[in-house]
């Protein structure tokens, strides 16, 4: 099941609070405050990990362009090294075989006209649009479906 963890970094904090408030008032020895840091940190941890997964925050994404990286990365992930591959290589004025072999097959269009590739999902589906003409890229565009 996809959570937000926004659930678990809330009782992680809620951990913390009561445990400390506990501490200071006498109520709870110094070593069950070091474990409900322990449990806070675990409770959190978890709630981050989830919130990068559910909100796509990108951590552990590569952000820097290459082939490699291209190819490893989920096609709706990819929007996170767009920019960096669009700085690094002029794509329009490029030949098909060339992008082919920069970034493989495209996902989403395969025509004489167009070559796509999927940048990003779940909510709308982002495309990189390589518009082409007698086989050399002319234009390049995202696109939301």
């Amino acid at each position: 099941m996809l959570t937000t963890g926004i659930p678990q970094i809330v009782a992680g904090i809620a951990v913390f609070l009561v445990c400390g408030v506990l501490l200071f008032a006498g109520k709870v020895r110094k070593r069950y405050w070091c474990l409900s840091c322990l449990v806070t940190a675990l409770l959190v941890g978890r709630g981050v990990w989830c919130a990068n997964d559910f909100f796509d925050l990108g951590m552990g994404t590569p952000k820097v362009f290459s082939p490699e990286n291209w190819e490893k990365t989920k096609p709706e992930q990819r929007h996170f090294m767009v920019d960096d591959l669009q700085e690094q290589i002029a794509l329009i004025g490029m030949p098909e075989d060339e992008v082919r072999e920069l970034l493989g097959a495209p996902d989403y269009q395969d025509t004489a006209a167009c070559l796509s590739y999927v940048i990003a999902q779940p909510f709308d589906e982002v495309t990189l649009d390589l518009t082409l003409k007698s086989g050399i890229v002319t234009q390049v565009e995202q696109t939301s479906h």
